[in-house]
């Protein structure tokens, strides 16, 4: 099991004063978790059961009251972030084995699978009867969703690893090329792209609203484009250390949590209404519903705010929330690294029952080793040729556990001959 959270970018920052943080390399953090049976999707309803995949390679279709198994069926390799939908009577899904599933709901039998040439992450979207989904091959796919056939295929300069949307015939999806696209959904060709200056990724669809699209880019901007023209109505900042999925939008309130540790609550026009903290990654596992906001932390726990930005509860698990949630019948279903699905009384904030999968918890690299944080030094500080090292704890599995590995961050900030201070990572590579 992960270790207690308890590294504070607040404390941190205090004590070393001014400083600055810069991404340095690709962020590849997805691609690097280990084996296991952690859960980081969103859960499905339909027609009285929960379907869900997990790290174990298994989906899950269980009943929704009970929590009891009633099939599973298993991929290849892991089912990662991309998250089961539904249409016809058929489910389908992607995995890191680089198939997408069609598979039949009620039985769990195959129907047919489309092979990429990579993992798929991107959740798919299925309109008129066509499947669209990226793959970290570079390319967004558009499927037959009866067969499986190709229809088009759109190539971009790296890697999609985002849940693309259609919208009035358009579909609008980000890549790790720092692009946004708008495609032609019947044949693929391009309308529009906007650049943004980091990777775009998101395991769940951007929002799109009265002909405008909110997306978040790992650059720290949450931005709002006109869908028709592409062109940039507000953008607004999150955070420090990038953002690796998108907002939801709840009674005209856009939400963006960050991985700073931050929920923003913005107006349509992107002006903040409020943000709350907690010091640990908030990405996908957002909802809103009975005039609350729900949502998951890196700090194992699952929070209800009211719409003013305060805490009415929590109900901590054992790892960590990163997939989104699903609310329905007055039940709240997630899952977490701790290889857990769980089902919780919005009213009562009681447990209703909780489903285990297969394996031990996932290995998870630690989010910010693809960034550097310069500092700036007091002149006297230089002066005096003096050294601080800082070494730093972060979230890792218990070093008794086998297969377990511990992940250490240590700040060095040398003031004789240069201001530069830089993360260094030291991690067990057999953990991966």
């Amino acid at each position: 099991m992960e270790e207690e959270p308890g590294f504070s970018f607040d404390e941190f920052s205090v004590e070393m004063g001014d400083f600055e943080v810069r991404k340095v390399r690709k962020f590849d953090r997805p691609g690097r978790v280990g084996p296991g049976g952690s859960i980081s999707q969103t859960p499905l309803f339909y027609k009285g059961r929960i379907y869900f995949g997990s790290m174990d390679h298994n989906l899950y279709c269980v009943d929704e009251l009970t929590g009891k198994e009633i099939w599973r069926f298993r991929a290849q390799d892991k089912i990662h972030v991309s998250s089961p939908v539904v249409h016809d009577e058929t489910m389908f899904f992607g995995s890191d084995d680089y198939n997408l599933y069609a598979i039949d709901a009620e039985t769990g039998k195959l129907k047919w699978k489309f092979r990429t040439q990579d993992y798929i992450y991107s959740t798919p979207f299925i309109d008129n009867d066509i499947v669209y989904f990226g793959s970290r091959d570079n390319n967004l796919y558009a499927v037959n969703a009866k067969t499986g056939e190709l229809i088009w295929k759109f190539r971009t300069q790296d890697w999609v690893l985002y849940s693309p949307a259609v919208y009035k015939g358009k579909v609008l999806f980000g890549s790790f090329d720092h692009n946004f696209y708008c495609l032609d959904a019947s044949n693929g060709g391009l309308l529009w792209k906007f650049r943004t200056n980091a990777e775009i990724w998101g395991t769940s669809k951007p929002v799109v609203h009265k002909d405008l699209v909110y997306f978040a880019s790992f650059d720290n901007f949450l931005y709002a484009l006109d869908v028709n023209t592409g062109k940039l109505v507000w953008r607004f900042q999150t955070g420090m250390y990038g953002n690796s999925r998108g907002p939801i939008l709840y009674k005209n309130v856009l939400y963006q949590g960050s991985r700073d540790g931050i929920l923003h609550a913005l107006t349509l026009e992107g002006r903040e209404l409020w943000k709350f903290s907690k010091n640990e990654e908030i990405l996908e596992a957002m909802a809103g519903c009975d005039d609350k906001i729900y949502f998951g932390s890196g700090d194992y726990n699952l929070y209800c705010l009211d719409l003013n930005g305060r805490e009415l509860w929590r109900f901590r698990t054992q790892g960590r929330i990163y997939g989104g949630l699903l609310i329905c019948n007055n039940i709240i279903f997630f899952g977490s690294f701790d290889c857990h699905l769980y089902a919780i009384d919005i009213f009562t904030k009681k447990l209703k029952w909780k489903f285990r999968s297969q394996g031990g918890p996932c290995y998870i690299p630690s989010p910010f080793e693809a960034f550097e944080v310069q500092i700036k030094i007091p002149k006297r500080e230089m002066e005096e040729g003096k050294k601080k090292t800082y070494e730093l704890d972060l979230a890792g599995e218990e070093e008794e556990r086998a297969g377990a590995y511990k992940s250490r961050i240590t700040y060095q900030v040398s003031t004789q001959y240069r201001e530069k201070g830089k993360y260094q990572i030291d991690t067990d590579e057999e953990a991966f």
